[in-house]
């Protein structure tokens, strides 16, 4: 079995969980690729059967050529620090140079990830058909003329554009902030054979990468050459991996002016942006958020290259179409949950009556009636916009819904502790059925308006009339 296999564990466990905490990034990196060596290292000398012994040879023959490019991004974040900025900048361009045999190529066709969306705060939909490409550029890259208006970010430094996009709407919406209104569009990157956009494929995470590898090896069988082809795809992430995390370390604080995490991954969009080999990166997030992980969209950072007269990107712009612009209201959104929150407000009173009129007060009807209470006031900050932090709302929506998932399924331990509870102050008055009852109308009515993860359940708009700006 491959997971036997003691190189497939090592990877499996560098899954890009990667928060340096109160360390540096220098140090952070020193440390963690420093396991990483021992690791493979290790591995190497351990059982593989599934593998064997030439790609076991393969990789140990890669070891130094691991060791030099671990060694150099360390260099990097140090030299960087000391702030020796020119140094660095020579420093990480040799590495990236040394490294271009190995990278992963990813192409972005249309059916297996040429469909992205862009999002961007405020209202840009075209109300006039002669203003159509206009508008439409106005969600495309920050146009030159406009750089003084350009934040550095994870792949981009302060006052140069480009494109970030997103394979999914909801992705898009987490990292753009989360705003309250904001417009957005769908992008199609049209691409055939030479003219394809091509880019660096940061994307890949170890069990989903492992479990492609071992399907394709299995359905290889005596085919070496395939074989072969598919241990060098194998070899390069393993040796991609240091500078794949290098440009994934979670963000401790978002908002500062400088953020220490950035460095290394604006290095090296630097050199892309140079490169006429590569067009981009493909990359999961790396928001520090549990609304994030897990989701399987990436992201796509694109470079301005050369700008048309009017400011934008030549080669972007000949190669990506643009829908029709769409407009979306997360507050107006939540109005659609009004009829369901008013049966949860009569539910409310409902338990309010029971617990005056019986002579047994469960303690799970002030229970129920706090999530009740809780619920409402916070859908009505939502419908109103009452809030100023769009990620703390809604991860509080994600925890009440575990809340009440948690609940319902301890309606036994529930009704069997109303009964002692009964038992104990001598009290026969109490009615099993009507806590059932109770805890299932509770739970059919929040099922209503909560749900795990509530962005995947905004009713976006389908969009159409693409065309290149």
């Amino acid at each position: 079995m491959f997971k036997e296999d003691s190189i497939y564990k090592v990877i499996l466990n560098y899954n890009y969980d990667l928060f340096r905490g109160d360390l540096s990034v220098a140090t952070y990196l020193k440390n963690h690729l420093a396991q990483y060596i021992k690791d493979i290292s290790s591995a190497i000398q351990e059982k593989n059967t599934f593998l064997g012994d030439k790609f076991v040879s393969m990789l140990e023959s890669k070891i130094p050529l691991i060791e030099e490019i671990c060694s150099q991004i360390e260099n990097i974040a140090i030299t960087y620090q000391n702030g020796r900025i020119k140094e660095t900048y020579d420093v990480a361009y040799l590495l990236f140079e040394l490294m271009s045999p190995y990278y992963l190529p990813r192409f972005s066709w249309k059916g297996s990830g040429g469909w992205f969306y862009r999002i961007r705060q405020g209202d840009f939909r075209i109300k006039d058909g002669k203003d159509s490409k206009i508008q439409k550029a106005e969600l495309f890259h920050i146009k030159s003329d406009l750089r003084n208006l350009i934040g550095a970010y994870r792949y981009s430094v302060s006052g140069f554009p480009c494109l970030y996009l997103s394979s999914d709407k909801e992705l898009a919406w987490f990292e753009c902030g989360m705003p309250k209104q904001f417009s957005y569009c769908q992008m199609i990157i049209e691409e055939d054979g030479k003219n394809a956009l091509r880019l660096i494929d940061f994307s890949n995470r170890p069990t989903e990468f492992l479990s492609n590898i071992h399907v394709w090896l299995l359905n290889t069988k005596k085919d070496e050459k395939e074989k072969e082809k598919i241990f060098s795809y194998l070899m390069n992430y393993i040796i991609t991996y240091p500078l794949a995390a290098a440009c994934s370390i979670k963000v401790k604080q978002r908002n500062n002016k400088f953020v220490e995490e950035y460095v290394i991954p604006q290095l090296f969009m630097q050199w892309i942006r140079e490169s006429d080999s590569f067009d981009g990166i493909r990359y999961k997030s790396s928001l520090h958020s549990n609304l994030v992980r897990g989701m399987g969209a990436v992201n796509v950072a694109l470079p301005v290259k050369e700008f048309r007269a009017d400011g934008l990107c030549k080669n972007l712009t000949s190669k990506i179409s643009i829908s029709d612009i769409g407009y979306f209201d997360v507050n107006k959104e939540f109005e659609k949950y009004n009829a369901y929150l008013g049966e949860i407000d009569g539910f409310k009173n409902e338990l309010w009556t029971d617990i005056i009129s019986s002579d047994f007060q469960g303690q799970y009807e002030w229970q129920l009636i706090e999530v009740c209470e809780t619920v409402l006031k916070t859908y009505d900050a939502l419908i109103n916009g009452q809030y100023d932090n769009s990620e703390l709302i809604f991860s509080h929506i994600d925890c009440l819904n575990d809340y009440v998932v948690n609940i319902y399924k301890s309606k036994k331990i529930i009704i069997e502790d109303c009964i002692k509870r009964a038992g104990a102050e001598k009290n026969n008055a109490i009615d099993e059925s009507k806590i059932d009852a109770h805890i299932e109308l509770f739970y059919s009515l929040m099922c209503k308006v909560l749900h795990k993860h509530m962005v995947f359940h905004f009713n976006f708009e389908s969009q159409t009339n693409f065309e290149k700006i």
